[in-house]
């Protein structure tokens, strides 16, 4: 029944990974409770009551603002949430994340509309307060810090606890799917410095928002140094693609397993992501040269 509740660490009774259901894979999210505070609540509404019903819960703290990672909050909701001040507006008003997925005004609006009400229960919530990159927070007996890692989004943030080695990355997620960034607001070149961000810290153990718990300093380090590969390897698949004499156009560059490799978790929907991601991609090479943009798509420089 409570096979979700991991402990963390065999000396401290008070740090807990919470699996969420099907293992924390999207629509779901991995959480973390340190004493009588939760990071995150895309762990699944049976699983997010189960775990209210076993413990106290004084406050939540949403490592940022994607659906997977604030569903079924309705059950906390006499709690009070806490986020980063660029996360606030969006989670305070979802209509925002049709702008944000950049699907307003396209067929795919309904359907992620009733995604939302209907499958993942996702509304707008208040939040009390916000917290800020460098913020301490003292939970307990220990020290908790809050460190500004977007690119995935803005206002992501890890959760870093230094006297136990440990983070909470969020969605530096460590998958094998790779980084994710096919909101507007994601960015490749924020996304590769908090991944090397969190290279920097002293690290013994992190947890994450999809994957699991990673143990070990040089193990960590290498899964991020992998994770971070998949950008230049998924620009390489692009590359390939492209030549100097026919132009090709982000539309030409869909379900070429680029990005996704499965499509059948709503499949419009994650073609608006992928090209997304793709347009990220194409604009980056373009500036650094790589490639020409002209009327028709692009062309290898």
């Amino acid at each position: 029944m409570t096979d979700f509740i991991q402990p963390i660490f065999e000396d401290h009774d008070d740090i807990f990974f919470i699996e969420g259901k099907y293992g924390g894979k999207v629509p779901f999210s991995n959480c973390l409770l340190i004493a009588d505070h939760i990071i995150d609540t895309g762990i699944s509404a049976l699983y997010l009551k189960r775990l209210r019903h076993k413990f106290t819960i004084r406050k939540v703290l949403f490592s940022h603002w994607h659906d997977d990672h604030i569903r079924d909050n309705r059950i906390l909701e006499d709690i009070p949430f806490y986020c980063h001040p660029k996360c606030k507006p969006i989670i305070e008003d979802i209509d925002k994340l049709l702008d944000l997925y950049a699907i307003r005004g396209t067929p795919v609006e309904i359907k992620f509309k009733e995604y939302l009400s209907d499958v993942i229960d996702v509304y707008n919530t208040k939040i009390k307060g916000s917290f800020s990159p460098g913020d301490v927070f003292q939970i307990g007996s220990y020290e908790m810090q809050i460190i500004s890692t977007p690119g995935h989004s803005v206002g992501h943030c890890a959760f870093h606890i230094p006297e136990l080695k440990f983070a909470f990355i969020g969605d530096i997620d460590l998958s094998k799917f790779g980084p994710w960034y096919g909101g507007t607001d994601s960015n490749i070149s924020e996304f590769i410095e908090s991944i090397e961000k969190i290279r920097k810290m002293d690290l013994e153990v992190v947890a994450t928002g999809h994957r699991g718990i990673v143990r070990g300093k040089e193990l960590i380090n290498q899964q991020l140094i992998n994770y971070k590969e998949i950008f230049n390897a998924r620009e390489e698949k692009i590359l390939s693609f492209l030549t100097k004499e026919h132009p090709t156009s982000p539309e030409d560059l869909l379900e070429k397993s680029i990005i996704y490799k499965d499509y059948r978790f709503l499949k419009p929907f994650l073609l608006v992501m992928e090209k997304t991601m793709i347009d990220k991609h194409l604009q980056k090479l373009k500036n650094e040269g790589k490639i020409t943009q002209v009327a028709e798509g692009y062309v290898l420089s």
